[in-house]
């Protein structure tokens, strides 16, 4: 049933900044989406193509050469009274954790899906991503003009994997007049939340006035998600889609405040100038301004794709670039905002630089630095005793378009070796680890209490140690050198985590203590602590979920099975598929997407995303792969060095606590 209501302007929201971005698995229609809605809004002025290596926001030549989209990208445009900032994120899952970044300013997400596929493998884990983000989402069903295609069939796969609350939003639209087309279904999930909406509806009084602030609240709150159709291609559904979205959707950012800013990305352009994109959350950004103790904003940029237009300040709500800022990074608070975002998706696979002798490791150190700024999961590690870099990646493309990247900025061939699991470490129950480091003229002192923390926390302290036994200035230096660097396990010699270190005692010297001991001693402390300790292997897994032909799913659950993995009882979907969830080592997985579609041809689906480390399993394995020996890693060393008498003398971790200070 349809209900045709008179829409009026009074009221209507007004000076508005909404940032929203597209979404999508890749080759859902993204960029094709972007390049319709501004050639609609006049921001280009004909409609690019991504197979013609000519869209706005695809501008990039590795970008047009490949055909997806690598870097996010925005443009900006007015309508009436209020300011849009469209973002047009990466699909591929190697490119995933720029989209991620993008997350991070959005208001309302677009979630593009292919009207012949429907639910690919990276559609689930972009929704979950929403879900965590919590951004409301518009979904947009493309190619419909594809004769393999379903609105319906997909509206509902959609419906019953993501959420009921997915309305068919096909039939609303503003017509001429300022008539909308209001359906049963959406009257009805708009008013059950409201008793005064429900009663005036069973009356047929209700109006678009009544109706809309609730339908408006409960798409912010993801309590209801219009979904359309159409096609991207041939424009179609486009402005239906845009008129209910621009209808639809509202947000506040006070001018008033103090500055406050969300740093989401960092950029180099083509002359080197560095960029911090940055969403606007509270008061006014004006050329320089001090954002950071010694860095002024020497030019604040908005985008149009690759063309930019400089301004003297930004608003609450503006998203810009900015340059002068030599030490922001992704993710980071300015001003007022004083937290720092932590990415949900990790890099799971590592992958050592291969270059030319004749080229300096400083200067390919120097290039992977900026390049680490841009990426910063990459997570760039330079291995001094064998003389390596290696880098963090999510998959075999990002190496494959890092190898262009260096080659068109920096001007240097490179290539990658063979990708392996990022393993981590930790430890079983609680150790107390001592470190002594007392050279000629120097002197430091710590005992430092390891304890496993749960899974996902990373490394933490805390202080235990009275200031009577060691000055707040030496606990303060502690904390700092605890967090100041990666600290290698002692298994494979890979980074340590989920560790609680406690400070439980210290010594320091009121003559010879220098700067740099007590770094030595913590390093050591902690060190010694591992060698004595029952360490544990972590390894990265997936959480997947499967679609598969229900006749496959004993031969999948058996596969799980021996690829180390746990499942949920499987779920049949009514439609001749069974769904199944549930948990599996990376280094099983990574390929199981190949082998699932060569053994379903085609039908069957497999979406995974980083869930969390856990214990390793095959520990034993990895480490005969590994062969790393911790008494033979000069630069982790897990001695003590003591003084006697004028001479110093090391003493292996074994039997440095008969020599300790604080134990005596």
């Amino acid at each position: 049933m349809k209900f045709i209501i008179i829409l009026t302007v009074k009221g209507f929201k007004i000076n508005m900044k909404i940032t929203f971005g597209i979404l999508a698995h890749v080759d859902a229609g993204k960029t094709t989406f972007s390049e319709q809605v501004l050639y609609r809004e006049g921001v280009i002025r004909a409609l690019g193509r991504v197979d013609a290596k000519n869209a706005c926001m695809d501008h990039d030549d590795i970008e047009r050469v490949r055909g997806i989209t690598i870097f996010s990208d925005m443009a900006g445009f007015t309508r009436g009274n209020d300011t849009y900032y469209l973002i047009d994120t990466p699909g591929h899952t190697d490119f995933s954790a720029e989209m991620e970044r993008a997350l991070e300013v959005m208001d309302y997400a677009v979630l593009m899906i292919n009207g012949t596929d429907g639910i690919q493998g990276h559609t689930e884990a972009i929704w979950n991503l929403l879900d965590r983000y919590h951004i409301p989402v518009f979904l947009f069903i493309n190619k419909l003009d594809v004769i393999s295609a379903s609105y319906e069939r997909v509206l509902a796969e959609i419906r019953e994997r993501f959420s009921g609350n997915i309305l068919d939003f096909q039939c609303i639209s503003l017509e001429k007049g300022n008539e909308v087309t209001l359906t049963d279904d959406l009257i009805e999930n708009v008013s059950e939340c409201d008793e005064t909406l429900l009663d005036k509806w069973l009356n047929d009084s209700i109006t678009s006035e009544d109706l809309r602030p609730a339908m408006v609240s409960q798409i912010k709150n993801r309590k209801l998600f219009p979904c359309f159709g159409g096609s991207a291609l041939n424009g179609e559904g486009i402005e239906a889609f845009l008129n209910v979205f621009y209808c639809s959707t509202e947000a506040s950012y006070p001018v008033s405040d103090p500055f406050s800013g969300r740093v989401f990305k960092i950029r180099y352009d083509g002359h080197g100038e560095r960029m911090t994109y940055m969403k606007i959350l509270c008061g006014v950004l004006n050329v320089r301004d001090s954002l950071t103790a010694d860095e002024k904003v020497h030019q604040i940029r908005v985008f149009q794709g690759e063309r930019f237009t400089a301004l003297q300040k930004a608003y609450a709500g503006d998203v810009v670039a900015v340059t002068g800022l030599r030490t922001t990074r992704a993710g980071q608070g300015l001003g007022e905002c004083h937290d720092t975002i932590v990415p949900a998706l990790q890099p799971t696979l590592q992958a050592r630089v291969l270059y030319s002798p004749e080229i300096p490791d400083r200067a390919i150190l120097q290039m992977f630095h900026i390049l680490e700024e841009e990426e910063p999961g990459l997570s760039a590690v330079w291995e001094e005793s064998l003389r390596q870099l290696k880098v963090n990646i999510m998959g075999k493309i990002q190496l494959e378009v890092l190898e262009q990247v260096v080659l068109e900025r920096f001007q240097t061939k490179i290539s990658f070796g063979q990708p392996e699991i990022i393993y981590m470490e930790t430890i079983e129950e609680p150790i107390t680890g001592y470190g002594h480091f007392e050279p000629l003229r120097h002197y430091s002192e710590v005992a430092l209490r390891l304890e496993p923390s749960a899974r996902g926390t990373g490394i933490t302290f805390e202080s235990q140690c009275h200031v009577d036994r060691l000055a707040i200035n030496y606990q303060n230096l502690v904390r700092t050198h605890v967090f100041e660097t990666i600290h290698k396990g002692v298994l494979t010699g890979s980074e340590l985590t989920d560790i609680k270190i406690i400070l439980v005692d210290g010594i320091s010297h009121i003559k010879h203590t220098e700067g740099g001991d007590f770094r030595e001693a913590v390093y050591r402390a902690i060190r010694q602590g591992l060698m004595k300790a029952q360490c544990l292997l972590l390894e990265p897994y997936y959480s997947f979920t499967i679609l598969i032909p229900d006749q496959l799913t004993g031969r999948v659950l058996t596969d799980i099975t021996k690829y180390s993995g746990r499942f949920e009882a499987p779920v049949p979907d009514g439609y001749g598929r069974t769904l199944i969830k549930g948990l599996g080592p990376v280094a099983s997985f990574m390929n199981y997407g190949e082998e699932l579609m060569i053994m379903t041809g085609g039908k069957g689906s497999i979406s995974m995303m980083f869930s969390h480390y856990d214990r390793c399993h095959n520990e034993a394995e990895v480490q005969d792969h590994y062969q790393y020996s911790p008494n033979e890693d000069i630069n982790n060393p897990s001695c003590s060095v003591f003084c006697q008498k004028g001479t110093s003398f090391v003493v292996n971790w074994d039997h440095a606590e008969e020599y300790m200070h604080t134990l005596r």
